[in-house]
């Protein structure tokens, strides 16, 4: 399957959210069952909107249909392992007052947390600010690669941004349980 051509997009790295939901809408109008497409079809463009909504998954797939496959095994960038560190650090922080929570009993004992609560909440928050900066940054690198197509600078890239989008998502399931 070519995403690209699944949502009538040109084959670029660099894909806007807009752009992608407009495609996505556009493409549903023809392909949903209530429009007269089939099943299939339908899920076939669920399945292309979500890969070309993943920087990740997009640059994976983009380097596939140019015919170079992307190890994914390997390290990640040495400053990504550093805000990894960062990322647990605050997880784990956030974990133990979901827990000191859970086991209060009282109003007045949940009510004491609220402070450490909110804390939690704002450093999760600070840190998916962080992580969205560190995407578009990484997403930066896309211009080049379009240009000239490396596939061991490609599945770093990948790697990193695989990795920023797992940490994006457990950060923001860790924020809904601090609310």
């Amino acid at each position: 399957m070519n995403a690209y051509q699944v949502l009538d997009l040109e084959e670029r790295l660099d894909v806007s959210d807009e752009a992608l939901a407009v495609a996505f809408r556009e493409a549903g109008k023809r392909l949903h069952p209530d429009a007269g497409g089939g099943e299939g079809d339908f899920s076939g463009l669920q399945q292309a909107r979500e890969i070309l909504a993943s920087p990740s998954k997009r640059l994976r797939h983009w380097m596939e249909l140019r015919g170079i496959v992307l190890d994914p095994r390997g390290a990640v960038s040495a400053g990504l392992m550093d805000f990894f560190a960062e990322i647990g650090a605050a997880t784990q922080a956030a974990e133990a007052v979901i827990r000191k929570r859970e086991a209060a009993r009282s109003a007045l004992a949940k009510a004491l947390l609220e402070n450490e609560i909110q804390m939690a909440r704002e450093a999760v928050e600070a840190l998916q600010g962080r992580i969205g900066v560190r995407i578009s940054e990484a997403c930066g690198g896309f211009a080049e690669l379009e240009q000239t197509p490396d596939g061991e600078a490609a599945a770093r890239l990948a790697r990193d941004l695989a990795f920023l989008e797992k940490w994006r998502a457990a950060l923001r399931a860790m924020f809904s349980r601090l609310v």
